[in-house]
């Protein structure tokens, strides 16, 4: 390959990730500017919790199309895109968390903020928990379940059809 050939290259790969880069500082924004107050009524926080895993719903959607087509053999999404993906699932989990112990402050302990919530989200999606943020109420922990079956099945799974992908 020549050295001009291989400069665009690089040039369009950086240029590829710059987009969801873009869109997690986004995100990060949007998930800290997101609209709660906690004197709100609890049908009104219940209705976003709604939402949130609504969002949350759609996303693992995606994802399981994304493994329907990998085992079909067809054609995969990016990887810019299938991380924007799990960032966006990253930010809605952490959000159904935060709002999930506004609505009720007994689900999760140790949660008191969004950083609290983005941190518990990673942790457990790490898989490392540190325990010092818990699941305590059966709500949460319905909640923290479907997020860990989410990471070993769907992104396992995502994990390994990229890397055992043939290289072009």
């Amino acid at each position: 390959m020549t050295p001009a050939r291989r400069e665009r290259r690089e040039r369009i790969q950086r240029f590829t990730w710059s987009r969801p880069i873009l869109s997690f500082v986004g995100l990060l924004i949007a998930y800290y500017a997101f609209p709660v107050k906690t004197g709100e009524s609890p049908g009104t926080l219940a209705l976003s919790l709604a939402l949130t895993a609504a969002g949350v719903g759609l996303l693992t959607w995606m994802m399981i199309k994304e493994l329907n087509h990998v085992r079909h053999g067809q054609e995969l999404l990016g990887p810019q895109t299938m991380s924007m993906l799990v960032v966006l699932m990253v930010m809605t989990a952490s959000l159904a968390l935060f709002l999930l112990n506004l609505v009720d402050p007994s689900q999760v302990a140790g949660l008191n903020t969004r950083t609290d919530a983005l941190y518990f989200t990673l942790s457990t999606m790490a898989t490392v928990g540190f325990g010092d943020v818990h699941a305590q109420g059966q709500l949460a922990r319905g909640v923290v379940s479907c997020l860990i079956v989410f990471n070993v099945v769907v992104l396992a799974s995502l994990v390994r059809a990229y890397t055992a992908r043939p290289r072009n």
